[in-house]
């Protein structure tokens, strides 16, 4: 059992043999995109957003006043288990949770009802992830700053642009919308995911939250270190080299197959961070109600519990993303390159596998 430090507590990993899981993962690829191929020769998913969420104010007014009765200890593992990992896991389940908890959407309600700049897209969401990601990974003491500019960026934005700036520029709730497009409570996940609206800026946030996942593991190695390497600097090229090889494999596509990498968002940051919510979630409940000599009950971080997590939530993830993948892709290509026109995705898929699955298990 390995373990690999974070922002806050620790990750349990279980070294598994990495050329059997790697060799098992790239043919369960390649014999999905076969049978794909062969199988499933027309489109079958049209768009269909889920509903809209009714205005839950008061809720968001319940969060707000609880937050400041938290004890100051409790906020680093509120942020980074609680808020970010555990909101992650809820959105998957049931829908975009920070939708309806957020309490900077409070500012929405006296809004000047300014239009939001449509060449923004999600840039501003991308850009705070990127940041966030950069406090948790690399400097969590600048967590309070963090938290001011956030509080203050977003409550400007909610005031000028009403909703949509929470929905389109807020880096959190993006995230929780994109995984709540999975829940199977709010329908056919695959016809939520084909309704995702290709913004600018939409590749960015995808890019954001794979490319920080793998940095994660990266960073947390010797050979890391030995490198002396800047971890800024590690963060973002990790974050460039995701964006700079999907934008070649799916040139011929743009922005249409972004949403096909959501499940294998959610893939990654369960099977990365599953130890870590299980045990530091128990601390983040306990250090609410103030108590500090809390000890985590670790039964949820077994070796095999773990590893069958890692490896199940990374396969599943990918093969939905297959999927969602190849039945956008025979929307957007002409019946003659239905197959070779996916090869290149298929490249970047087992790529993307092997290479996930490569840092959770030899880190």
């Amino acid at each position: 059992m390995t373990v690999l430090a974070h922002g806050v507590g620790a990750r349990h990993d279980l070294p598994l043999p990495l050329d059997l899981v790697l060799q098992g993962a790239a043919v369960a690829l390649l014999a999905s995109f076969l049978a794909l191929g062969l199988l499933w020769t027309k489109p079958r998913f049209t768009a269909a957003e889920p509903g809209p969420d009714r205005d839950r104010w008061p809720v968001r007014l319940l969060v707000a006043v609880g937050l400041v009765l938290v004890p100051a200890p409790a906020w680093p593992h509120l942020v980074f288990v609680l808020l970010w990992f555990g909101v992650a896991v809820l959105s998957v389940l049931l829908g975009p949770v920070w939708r309806v908890l957020n309490p900077l959407r409070l500012a929405a309600l006296v809004t000047l009802g300014r239009p939001y700049p449509e060449r923004l897209g999600h840039w501003p969401a991308a850009l705070g992830l990127l940041a966030f990601t950069w406090v948790e990974l690399v400097e969590p003491d600048a967590l309070p700053w963090f938290l001011v500019g956030y509080a203050v960026v977003n409550v400007a934005g909610g005031v000028v642009f009403g909703r949509t700036w929470f929905e389109r520029a807020d880096g959190f709730e993006v995230f929780s919308t994109l995984l709540g497009r999975l829940s199977p409570l709010r329908g056919n996940p695959f016809r939520a995911l084909v309704a995702t609206p290709v913004r600018p800026g939409l590749v960015a946030v995808v890019a954001v939250l794979l490319g920080s996942t793998a940095f994660d593991s990266v960073g947390s190695t010797p050979t890391w270190e030995r490198l002396s390497v800047p971890d800024t600097a590690g963060l973002v090229a990790a974050v460039a080299l995701v964006a700079g090889t999907y934008l070649p494999a799916c040139r011929s596509f743009g922005g249409q197959l972004a949403h096909s990498m959501v499940p294998i968002v959610a893939g990654y940051v369960v099977a990365h961070y599953f130890s870590l919510l299980a045990v530091e979630g128990q601390r983040a409940v306990a250090l609410l109600f103030g108590a500090t000599g809390f000890v985590p009950d670790d039964t949820l971080a077994s070796p095999v519990l773990v590893a069958s997590v890692q490896v199940g939530a990374v396969l599943a993830g990918h093969l939905l993303a297959v999927v969602s993948a190849h039945d956008r892709a025979l929307r957007l290509l002409p019946p003659s390159r239905h197959l070779t026109g996916q090869v290149p995705l298929l490249v970047l898929m087992v790529g993307y596998t092997s290479g996930g699955l490569a840092l959770l298990f030899a880190g």
